[in-house]
């Protein structure tokens, strides 16, 4: 006999004795509002996002719709016509013009076995979403269970029989409580497959590698890492690969590594972090292999372009090679995936690119860089008297305002004169200025930082990428970068258009930007005209 019909006759006995819904119950939800006379089955018919179950339950077997119209009471977990679709898609089923995917999928299945599907999706009783329980089990009239998870937020959500470890694809309740008067439907966003199901469509279970990111704890700093890094989407398209996931541990070897500034992949949060940490990553995704054993020593290639990982056998497996000393050992090979293969290892790999990184952070920032130069001193003196100190450590401060790392936020060049320079410049401006101190009003300060900006590119310029031609300071002035006729030695002219400024040492590099030591304080129109009106 048919599962529906005999529920159906049981639930008759049981109506005789009382048991039916109670209607009068006050219940907070989306559908509490669509009360009205028919049964679950005419509820279904009108929700106008059912349309696909609609079809199923006239398609399959055993005259669904009738026993839906029956005494009941049934609670009904609905899904939409885009869950529907979603199932199709899985299994291979395509939109054309003249059938969807989901018609597609209706038209060719086994009809017995889509029929154990719908049953999969009812229960007896008239069970409202407040009734459900976190953590407890449902028995459909298939037979089969259904698990009920309730979130912290009161979502009520379904486990079926493809749920696994690192998945728990779970379908949620997206309407609830659309009485009838055989029942109450539930909207979800999921088709249910109990195991009968994922045996004869052949449907795999298994989950992606992102899945397997995401839904494996020792896996958790990399699932915050691959969002923090824009990766999500590009690992879940993926059609094949094998992923080196390095487990919580190794990450946080890595903030150590990178110092008191890095506790976890929060801290990576400006342009030049981010895609570092993409390119990490990225490092860590190697070509398709089925199993380990499938695996190659030597050099392998990774997502991240022009760098290769060194795959290593160490008897007992493999290990993996990066840019450092240190090799990753696998702690467990081969989990399979949908798209690929996943091998936890206990270290990050890192490409040169993070070995930069990280001595750039080791390096110091250019106010700093200023200071601890000898010949600089007059310049450090006009950066503490100007208030451009900090300027000068993220040079065009524009560092973000909640971190602490930034330092190398946005790469600048400073051009930055010698005492001597400035001892010419005071000579210059006549008897009363004989050091920094003696710009001591408001108009003389501001002029002295204009001068101090007017040294500075919004951007690192090493002598070897040094161009002829005029190039805009910060201050919003321009300098003129002139080629040495017959050398390729550069001097810097300002807005006198009389003496240039040599280079006379190139390429202090620092954590935000370069510093090149000149011979001369470049002088922009303001202060030009300063210096005249003295006259």
């Amino acid at each position: 006999m048919n599962k529906f019909k005999t529920i159906s006759i049981v639930l008759s006995m049981l109506a005789l004795v009382g048991l039916n819904s109670c209607d009068n119950d006050e219940v907070d939800s989306p559908g509490a509002a669509i009360v009205g006379p028919g049964t679950v089955y005419t509820r279904i018919s009108a929700s106008g996002s059912a349309t696909s179950l609609e079809a199923a339950l006239i398609a399959a077997t055993g005259d669904l719709p009738a026993t839906l119209q029956g005494t009941g009471p049934f609670t009904v977990f609905a899904p939409t016509d885009a869950a529907f679709t979603a199932l199709a898609v899985a299994l291979g089923y395509e939109t054309t013009e003249e059938i969807t995917a989901t018609e597609d999928l209706l038209a060719n299945i086994d009809k017995d076995l889509l029929s154990q599907i719908l049953s999969y999706h009812v229960v007896s009783g008239n069970l409202e979403a407040s009734t459900f329980s976190d953590g407890t089990t449902l028995t459909t009239v298939l037979g089969d269970d259904l698990s009920v998870i309730v979130t912290a937020d009161g979502d009520v959500q379904l486990l079926d029989a493809t749920k696994l470890d690192q998945t728990n694809p779970v379908s949620t309740v997206t309407q609830a409580n659309n009485f009838a008067d055989n029942g109450i439907v539930h909207l979800i966003d999921k088709v249910l497959l109990p195991q009968a199901a994922i045996d004869a469509l052949s449907f795999d279970t298994r989950p992606t590698l992102l899945e397997w990111a995401k839904g494996t704890a020792d896996l958790s700093i990399l699932a915050s890492a691959i969002d923090k890094a824009g990766l999500s989407d590009a690992i879940a398209a993926l059609d094949t690969a094998r992923v080196l996931a390095p487990n919580n541990q190794a990450f946080e070897d890595l903030f150590d590594a990178l110092g008191d500034d890095y506790t976890s992949v929060d801290d990576f949060d400006n342009e030049v972090e981010i895609e570092l940490l993409s390119n990490i990553l990225l490092f860590h995704v190697l070509p398709p292999a089925n199993e380990s054993t499938d695996l190659v020593v030597g050099p392998a290639i990774t997502l991240l372009e022009d760098n290769l990982v060194a795959v290593i056998a160490d008897g007992s497996g493999f290990a993996f090679g990066d840019a450092t000393a240190v090799t990753a050992s696998t702690i467990t090979a081969d989990f399979d995936a949908k798209n690929g293969v996943v091998d936890i290892i206990d270290k990050v790999l890192l490409p040169q690119a993070a070995l930069d990184f990280i001595a750039l952070l080791a390096s110091d920032d250019l106010a700093t860089t200023v200071i601890n130069t000898p010949q600089l001193s007059t310049l450090e003196e006009a950066l503490i008297a100007t208030d451009l100190v900090d300027a000068f450590t993220d040079a065009l401060n524009v560092q973000d305002t909640t971190a602490t790392n930034f330092t190398y936020f946005r790469p600048a060049t400073v051009f930055a004169p010698t005492d001597a320079a400035f001892a010419d410049l005071f000579d210059a401006l006549g008897a009363d200025y004989t050091s920094i101190a003696s710009f001591d009003t408001e108009e003389e300060i501001a002029l002295l930082k204009e001068i101090l900006l007017y040294h500075v590119l919004a951007s690192k310029v090493v002598s070897e990428d040094l161009v002829a031609g005029m190039v805009t300071t910060v201050s919003e002035r321009d300098i003129d970068i002139i080629n040495v006729i017959g050398s390729s030695n550069f001097v810097i002219g300002d807005e006198t258009n009389d003496v240039n400024a040599n280079i006379t040492t190139s390429d202090i590099l620092a954590r935000n930007g370069v510093a090149h030591i000149i011979d001369k304080v470049l002088l922009p129109k303001s202060a030009i005209d300063f210096i005249n009106a003295m006259e």
